[in-house]
């Protein structure tokens, strides 16, 4: 979900070594197929590994950074002494409570270690949280934070909550896509209808994706998908250059996705302000001929997923390989 950002991150901490922590992203999924998991380490960094009915999850800390790794991909990375999060999407989803006057109801669709839910509840959202792993809840409880009145968490999947629920929301936020793949069944068209249903007339769904480049398919597939169901679809890119792989935040409504005042400008490259104003100043929408439509009957998203995946543990290898860091 949010691997592309590490290089970022380093930048960032350039102080930090993350690199026994990023191994595990790249390794992982092998390691544990082919030997049993690691017993937890604190003096090593792994806290905690524990394999739960969807995928193994390991709990790693390294120079005060804490990592939420789920079947080898980075899903949390915070600072364990403020719980902020160091993903720059995180920074730009806040762009989507600028449309509301006051705080008001949010959804978030993907809990990871809270850190969406922890920012949302600051500033005074009500958050209801979907999290299909109950091994993950567990864990964001325990070591990343989260507390249980910033959110009500349900734990099951995504579209179901959605269709079992009678409330509405302001603001649907979707985090739900994994290391390697993106739950093809909350990506079609009768999922954003079924999303749209959920929302007030003024709402807003925001989803957090990753791609390699800002043009790539699934990029646009995905805003064509939004447009079918919502009259207003507007891509944030995070990644630089353009055509690296890297988070993008799409946000849809059907009211204009206009700000009513320029963002705060940024003092400093690695910071929030960055992050939204680089992502806003470079927003862009896709034409519906641009791609397919995604469908329950015909949704080749997982396809597509896997090159990303692939294209990720490639980046990783050639950026923080190093010798000796195995479990």
């Amino acid at each position: 979900m949010a691997t592309a950002v590490l290089g970022l991150i380093i930048e960032r901490r350039s102080t930090v070594n993350i690199a026994a922590a990023v191994l595990l992203v790249v390794l992982g999924p092998v390691l544990y197929r082919t030997h049993p998991a690691p017993a937890p380490n604190p003096n090593s960094g792994l806290i905690a590994v524990t394999q739960s009915a969807y995928a193994e999850i390991r709990v790693v800390e390294q120079n005060n950074t804490r990592y939420m790794i789920i079947d080898g991909g980075t899903h949390t990375i915070v600072n364990p002494l403020t719980w902020e999060s160091y993903f720059p999407y995180v920074n730009v989803l806040d762009i989507a409570a600028l449309w509301f006057d006051t705080p008001g109801d949010m959804l978030l669709v993907g809990l990871g270690g809270g850190s969406v839910v922890k920012r949302f509840a600051k500033a005074g959202w009500t958050v209801d949280a979907v999290e299909i792993d109950p091994v993950v809840t567990k864990l964001a409880y325990e070591y990343f934070g989260l507390k249980r009145d910033e959110a009500r968490v349900f734990e099951m999947d995504g579209r179901r909550f959605l269709m079992a629920t009678d409330n509405t929301y302001d603001l649907i936020i979707m985090d739900a896509f994994g290391s390697s793949s993106i739950p093809f069944h909350l990506v079609t068209s009768e999922a954003f209808a079924l999303i749209h249903s959920r929302l007030s007339a003024d709402g807003i769904l925001a989803m957090n994706i990753e791609a390699v480049g800002w043009d790539d398919i699934i990029v646009k597939a995905l805003a064509v998908t939004v447009g079918v169901q919502f009259e207003h679809v507007v891509v944030l890119p995070i990644a630089e250059p353009p055509n690296q792989l890297g988070n993008l935040v799409i946000m849809a409504s059907d009211r204009p996705l206009k700000l009513a005042e320029e963002l705060p400008g940024p003092q400093g490259r690695f910071t929030r302000e960055y992050d939204r104003v680089h992502a806003w100043d470079n927003r862009f929408t896709v034409a519906s001929h641009e791609a397919p439509v995604l469908t329950d009957d015909l949704n080749p998203i997982d396809v597509w997923s896997e090159r990303v995946n692939l294209v990720a543990r490639e980046h990783l290898h050639e950026v923080f390989d190093a010798p000796g860091l195995t479990w």
